[in-house]
């Protein structure tokens, strides 16, 4: 559908329009993207990504980016590639495992494709039998934990650290849970992580008290995994634009972890949106980036020869909000939002990250993702999204190191991330659109240099943001009109870059 793209940026100008009312192009090119991406594409790359286990280089991984490749190059983009960025390192993909109490299996999967693949944690080794288990508490009062399974509450690698190696322990069996997983309505829910090696398996509330309430239990266990190495692989798409010198803006899906949200939606998002933007050249270079998250951009960004102006991130885009009840959020870049929290803003139960005011650099880019999307909602109909204050943890942090702006798109909190429950059936492509065309839109209008359209949105968010401050709190007043001479002065820079 992209000999779409033109005829609607022709439509929706609209013929003779008064040269003191330019049409609004955010909402133009969001239109333009809103038409040409493919949603039912999406959703089947989301649904054969969601077949795979994928951490950093295994089996699930490599078939992803292959699936990404494919898409691309079937999407009509030419200039698409793999690399290998970073030092080789293990691989590990679970084939099948099994926990058994009394014969009763806790948890069991058969293939890569099961719901409980994600119970088992990543590193786990091979193995086939029967095992005592003790509770962390005893184990900590100095009770005998050589060659059993530890059992307890809390981070996996932590309780592995403290308990595991320390006591020679065969393994962990863990609950490791977070409020907003909300156990008492889903106690069948185990989330996802890693240990260093022996036996790890991450319990569901269900599981974990039933074990608690055995004295002396003992579980028979069956592990089977394949191991290899791999750099961190990645594929890399461009559009190339007009200006080879002018600055690049990098879009990040990260391809790893194994979740139909976290992170397939982003891969499949990602690859709809550089085939939605691809046969109309702008000034700048799109380029189109998935690998390990943050790894990847960090090394990427070490070793490219293209110029970057910005960056742009898409993880966990996909949430379908009647099923996860998780809002779109955009993450601004470091703002004063950041240090002094004032409502209706508000932090994520990921929480807040570490900001200093002498770090806070002014940009057009939050206010131009912000007016992106009231643009996808007055074309797409009621939306729940916002902006919340940075907090990191993904792709954008390494460009931000660079101090270069960088924005993050994401959903929470959704009670399935990270968990046996992130899978397909949660994802809609109505929200990858409406996020592709959100990014695809801004994108737009920085790739074209509209400085008007750029300028426009930091004097809105100018007003909007001064609105909400008590007149008398001087300090964060002062720091909002700093912020914003800078992001007007990063308006008449962009040009430059």
């Amino acid at each position: 559908m992209r000999w779409i793209w033109p005829l609607l940026l022709l439509a929706c100008a609209g013929p003779g329009a008064p040269s003191a009312a330019p049409p609004d192009r955010v909402a133009t090119h969001a239109r333009g993207v809103h038409a040409a991406f493919r949603a039912e594409a999406a959703l089947d790359t989301v649904r054969y990504v969601d077949r795979f286990f994928r951490v950093r280089g295994n089996e699930g991984y490599q078939k992803t980016l292959e699936r990404v490749e494919t898409e691309l190059r079937r999407g009509g983009l030419e200039a698409v590639r793999r690399i290998q960025l970073g030092p080789a390192r293990p691989t590990w993909t679970p084939r099948s495992a099994r926990l058994a109490l009394n014969g009763r299996a806790l948890i069991a999967f058969e293939d890569e494709t099961g719901v409980d693949r994600a119970a088992l944690l990543v590193g786990s080794e091979p193995f086939r039998g029967e095992l005592e288990v003790v509770h962390a508490d005893a184990v900590r009062r100095g009770a005998d934990a050589r060659g059993k399974l530890i059992l307890g509450v809390g981070s996996p690698r932590a309780l592995y650290a403290e308990l595991v190696e320390p006591n020679g322990a065969a393994g962990l069996l863990v609950r490791n849970l977070e409020p907003y997983h909300q156990p008492e309505r889903y106690p069948e829910s185990a989330q996802f992580g890693y240990v260093p090696g022996g036996i790890g398996f991450s319990l569901s509330d269900a599981d974990y008290r039933a074990l608690a309430a055995v004295t002396d239990a003992r579980v028979e266990v069956e592990i089977e995994v394949a191991v290899g190495e791999s750099r961190a692989t990645a594929v890399e798409a461009r559009i190339p634009g007009t200006d080879p010198t002018a600055g690049a803006i990098v879009f990040v899906a990260h391809a790893d972890e194994p979740g139909a949200n976290d992170n397939a939606s982003g891969v499949a998002a990602l690859a709809e949106l550089a085939v939605a933007l691809h046969g109309r050249p702008a000034r700048r270079t799109l380029i189109f980036l998935w690998g390990q998250e943050i790894e990847v951009s960090r090394a990427w960004l070490t070793e490219t020869d293209a110029p970057v102006a910005a960056g742009l991130v898409l993880d966990m885009v996909g949430e379908d909000p009647a099923e996860t009840g998780a809002p779109f959020l955009i993450e601004r870049m470091p703002d004063p939002g950041a240090i002094w929290l004032r409502p209706p803003d508000a932090h994520t139960e990921w929480g807040a990250g570490e900001v200093d005011e002498a770090d806070l650099r002014g940009h057009f880019l939050n206010d131009l993702l912000f007016e992106s999307a009231r643009a996808v909602e007055a074309l797409d109909g009621p939306w729940r999204w916002r902006t919340n204050p940075f907090e990191g943890g993904s792709d954008h942090v390494p460009f931000l190191d660079r101090r270069l702006p960088a924005v993050l798109g994401w959903h929470f909190t959704d009670d399935a991330y990270h968990t046996t429950r992130d899978r397909f059936d949660r994802v809609s492509g109505r929200e990858m659109r409406r996020v592709a065309a959100v990014f695809g839109a801004a994108a737009r209008v920085m790739a074209d240099d509209d400085r008007e359209t750029m300028r426009r949105a930091v004097d809105e968010g100018e007003r909007r943001w001064m609105a909400t401050l008590p007149p008398d709190d001087r300090r964060v007043r002062e720091a909002w009109r700093r912020w914003y001479a800078e992001a007007r002065a990063s308006v008449d820079a962009w040009t430059e870059l």
